[in-house]
């Protein structure tokens, strides 16, 4: 008897220790990860801020979309193929046992970024910044020997980290890193980990000087029938414009694939596509970023073109799709408050209300990551919109189909992912 009760303490103390070493290694990696994504997507932001500066004041840059594009896709062709997975290689490496995130993403990935915004693709930043921490944070743990459970929570905080330290939303940035990765239940012990990696991230963003773009308070709310029946069908509508730009997406992706079998030579022809959509449209509002797209939709400002929308999902399939870098999220958000707005007009609604639930209802069908954009909205726009957001968020997942912008490999669902939307 004596022998057993010995070996049954000897094994609670082996457990015992070993939940104390993981919980310390996760609490301290998670604040070393909020530390350092904080200051990454500083420096990230502050490059990309220099290079759409650069841009906006030397109108002839955009005349150098082609070799823009040429430089981006040949340096990813001689040197970045094992990070060519993009984003999605994040993802798989949090469940994949021998996965990796290779060290040399983060410059590849970083240099590709600012050379798409110099010249104007019409990319985004958050897949950028997610790889670049992601892949800092990977290299370091193999270094320092952590154990392989422990580097794929400490990958869930560093896509948390990146993202609350771009953004400044910290309470969606945990969110949306256990979203987007689709955990299992028993991965939600990560979330706090998570959830203080992209506090402490965003904190450490504003300490160095960064200024997020917080927008502004939506219209009062009155969840009368009115509004709910709007709510429901706004939610179905960006659903749909999410569901668009995935298939518009994939389309271009496979287009350039099949008919131009020199891969740097994608982007380049890209860049001229681009060049030709400028003059369609003639407009340059639809390069880069956009913001002032966002700041028109939101005001309510009139001029806009009623198909804006729809120009900015063609801009950046077409960019993305050949080969740009950069990521979804932030053209996702202008062609949401653009079609929010457009769908406010035509059902006689508030325009900064519904550009607001468009801006974030849109992503969240395009990413499968409802909560996250719930609480990115109620971050942005405060907490009397918390219920239209939670309605619209919701309505546009369910209605935006199966399909991701951050898919994930059948590796990685075999491994504890899921294709489960968290509701």
């Amino acid at each position: 008897m004596r022998p057993l009760c010995a070996e049954v303490a000897a094994r609670a103390t082996r457990s015992l220790s070993a939940r104390s070493r993981t919980l310390f290694v996760h609490t301290v990696g998670a604040t070393f990860i909020g530390v350092a994504g904080g200051l990454l997507a500083a420096l990230f932001l502050g490059s990309l801020n220099w290079a759409t500066t650069t841009r906006t004041d030397l109108d002839w840059l955009v005349w150098l979309l082609p070799v823009g594009g040429l430089v981006v896709g040949f340096l990813y062709h001689r040197f970045g193929q094992p990070a060519a997975g993009g984003t999605s290689l994040v993802l798989d490496a949090a469940h994949v046992p021998d996965g990796d995130v290779p060290a040399r993403m983060a410059p590849m990935v970083w240099s590709g970024s600012v050379a798409s915004h110099l010249v104007g693709a019409s990319v985004g930043r958050e897949g950028a910044a997610v790889q670049i921490v992601a892949s800092v944070v990977d290299g370091a743990a193999r270094r320092l020997g952590i154990d392989r459970r422990s580097r794929s929570a400490l990958l869930v905080c560093a896509v948390a980290a990146a993202f609350g330290g771009l953004f400044g939303v910290p309470a969606a940035g945990g969110l949306f890193a256990l979203e987007v990765q689709r955990v299992s239940r028993r991965h939600l012990s990560v979330l706090p980990f998570a959830v203080a990696s992209s506090v402490i991230a965003h904190i450490t963003a504003r300490a160095v000087g960064i200024e997020h773009n917080q927008l502004f308070r939506t219209d009062a709310l009155n969840l009368d029938w009115p509004h709910l029946w709007r709510y429901v069908v706004a939610g179905i509508f960006f659903g749909g414009v999410a569901g668009v730009f995935i298939a518009v997406e994939c389309f271009v992706k496979d287009a350039f694939a099949r008919t131009i079998s020199w891969a740097p030579a994608r982007p380049a022809v890209g860049g001229l596509c681009v060049l030709g959509l400028v003059a369609l449209a003639d407009s340059r509002l639809y390069l880069g970023v956009s913001y002032d797209l966002v700041d028109s939709a939101l005001t309510g400002a009139v001029g806009v073109a009623a198909i804006a929308f729809v120009w900015k999902m063609i801009f950046t399939a077409v960019s993305l799709g050949s080969g740009f870098v950069g990521g979804e999220m932030l053209p996702l958000f202008v062609m949401g408050a653009l079609a929010g707005a457009q769908f406010a007009r035509v059902t006689d609604a508030s325009v900064s209300l519904f550009a607001a639930l468009g801006l974030v209802a849109v992503f969240a069908a395009a990413s499968k990551t409802p909560l996250a954009c719930i609480a990115i909205g109620t971050e942005l726009f405060g907490w009397k919109g918390l219920p239209a957001f939670g309605i619209v968020c919701i309505v546009a997942v369910l209605a935006g189909g199966k399909r991701s912008i951050y898919p994930l490999s059948p590796l990685a669902r075999r491994h504890g992912a899921t294709n489960d939307v968290a509701l």
